[in-house]
């Protein structure tokens, strides 16, 4: 379909196009329980059969198809599996995790399959009922009660829009940090400064954001040389480490200490502070896993046969295969990193802890590896980290896209950053608004707990977003929730997303709380103020004047478009439409 149609019904054409949709939906009369609706921009309500075909699918959600579409199921499991990054983000929060002792691997690997895989999953459910960029917040505005169907989408719109900014911030800030940990590798007497560091910041995410704005054909080889990368990254120091160990003559800690040994860096209790401080770097680190979802619509589909019983195809759900695959390889990839790193530390934790290094885990390079080898090391994983970055900024500027198509900003801003540029088949606009938004989070590195915040703003406003419709989906919505490909049955869905809620309701206090008990205004976690603080000014805004513009799910097809597109390539077993004005 040709994106530039424009046209609307004239009173001379809707007559016809009245007679041929009363004779479809006089056929397809018995199938009434299947249908989903939306509205046309000419403001008729459109009801719809869900099609297999994810293309057909998004076009019956009432969004035109104007990204390309060039992502395979590997591509989308590369976008995920980069922005998690494994050993770039693992040397970000690896100070957390030592301050919990060498036994905070376990509480990595239960997060990772007993919490994060099951919220996944029920993603992965969510994304394949909604192939579109905006599939968390549609499925929202789809499960809630009539009444609270656009606030309730506006929230989740805004808790994501802030966790994926700031998810997108801290790749970046971290990259930021790993940089100049190589520049005092090599220098010293380099003293690390928050101007310094947020220099160096907005020049990574500036070129991020270029790099991200051009064709699909070009983005997908950068994810696909980001897994690759990350990869050798991995296997690098599978070798490299314990090789250098073993020839420093540096002790490798045995199994009690890296299964048993408990730290407590704070003035919390030893069980408080493993808690607080084992639990959390996976759930950090393994985020942004809806990443495969806001780039669904640039994903190649496959329609899957549905009289056969399958539980997971990877070309008819390319989105939720991205999303699982990435999570249980990262979850037990990461547990492995852990432990390699905590086997070859030697056997003082403090020695470690106490480092001068900005990125501490730069020390235990260096003892093992020696300086040189320490340099290349972490600048491989500045590449990497930047690689993330790379594609978080990508997902970033899809879900904004998304937002903007259905007007969650002032129509006057959302119009003009919803375009799609007609040259690379990308939304540049999106992109440069998103990169603009975290140059703006990025203050908060002049700030101390305010950068701290951004890891945890990533997490807490992401689980947030998501409980929303996944509690929705298990209450209000529960008899009448849409379904896609994947889908794991009604018993086993239900169980999945009522521990995926339960587990992010946990993971959304545990962000909440500070790092020290009794904390003073140098300690506080300001994850709190934050979040809700944003949200609060948002719904604020909601009520007092973008009521009139957010209407939930918007179509940017005319009742022409939609016929042609939808009506003449699927059949009348494919759509009714029904054009009484509301």
């Amino acid at each position: 379909m040709s994106n530039s149609l424009n046209s609307s019904s004239t009173n001379d054409e809707k007559p016809a196009f009245d007679s041929k949709v009363a004779a479809i939906g006089a056929v397809s009369s018995g199938l009434q329980h299947q249908l989903s609706t939306f509205k046309s921009i000419n403001g008729h309500t459109i009801n719809v059969v869900r099609s297999q075909d994810r293309q057909l699918a998004l076009e019956q959600l009432g969004y035109k198809q104007e990204l390309k579409r060039t992502y395979t199921y590997f591509d989308l499991f590369g976008v995920a599996f980069s922005i998690m990054g494994l050993l770039p983000s693992i040397c970000a929060i690896f100070t957390q995790s030592t301050s919990a002792g060498a036994s905070s691997s376990w509480g990595w690997l239960f997060t990772s399959f007993c919490g994060i895989l099951p919220v996944g999953i029920a993603l992965a459910e969510l994304g394949s009922a909604f192939p579109s960029a905006s599939a968390i917040y549609l499925s929202a505005w789809k499960f809630a009660p009539e009444k609270y169907k656009d606030v309730c989408a506006y929230s989740v719109c805004v808790l994501d829009s802030i966790a994926l900014s700031a998810g997108a911030c801290s790749v970046f800030f971290s990259c930021a940090g790993q940089i100049l940990s190589c520049v005092q590798v090599a220098k010293p007497d380099f003293v690390v400064t928050h101007g310094k560091k947020y220099g160096v910041y907005a020049a990574t995410i500036i070129f991020g954001a270029f790099l991200g704005s051009f064709t699909g054909k070009v983005s997908t080889r950068i994810q696909q040389i980001s897994v690759y990368f990350n990869i050798f990254l991995l296997i690098l120091i599978y070798i490299a480490l314990p090789i250098g160990t073993k020839n420093k003559n540096i002790p490798f800690n045995d199994g009690k200490f890296l299964f048993g040994n408990a730290e407590n860096y704070s003035n919390w209790s030893t069980g408080g502070n493993w808690i607080l401080n084992a639990l959390v770097p996976a759930a950090w680190t393994i985020s942004a896993f809806d990443s495969p979802i806001h780039m669904s619509e640039e994903a190649i589909y496959t329609p899957r046969d549905m009289s056969k019983n399958v539980l997971l195809d990877p070309k008819a759900s390319p989105a939720a295969f991205g999303i699982i695959l990435s999570i249980s390889a990262c979850g037990l990839l990461g547990w492995v990193t852990l432990i390699c790193i905590y086997a070859c530390m030697g056997p003082s934790v403090d020695d470690i802890m106490n480092s001068s290094y900005s990125s501490i885990i730069t020390q235990i390079f260096m003892n093992s590896l020696g300086q040189k080898w320490t340099i290349a090391i972490m600048s491989l994983m500045s590449i990497g980290c930047f690689l993330m970055g790379v594609s978080a900024i990508m997902a970033t500027s899809r879900n904004f896209y998304a937002l903007c198509r259905d007007r969650v900003l002032p129509p006057f801003m959302a119009d003009w950053l919803a375009v799609v540029n007609t040259k690379t088949n990308t939304p540049i606009r999106a992109m440069y608004g998103t990169c603009t938004v975290s140059l703006l989070l990025g203050l908060l590195i002049f700030q101390d707990q305010g950068a701290n915040s951004l890891f945890t703003i990533a997490v807490a406003g992401f689980y947030m977003a998501m409980a929303i419709p996944m509690f929705l989906k298990i209450t209000y919505a529960r008899k009448t929730f849409d379904k896609g490909p994947f889908y794991l049955g009604d018993t086993a869905s239900y169980i999945v997303n009522l521990v995926a809620v339960g587990y992010q309701a946990f993971m959304i206090v545990l962000m909440m709380i500070p790092s020290v008990n009794h904390p003073d205004k140098g300690t506080m976690n300001y994850t709190v103020v934050f979040t809700f603080g944003i949200l609060a000014l948002a719904l604020s805004g909601y009520y007092m004047f973008m009521h009139k513009y957010f209407k939930g799910p918007r179509s940017n097809l005319t009742d022409e478009e939609y016929m042609e597109t939808v009506g003449e390539q699927a059949g009348i077993d494919a759509i009714i439409s029904f054009t009484s004005k509301d």
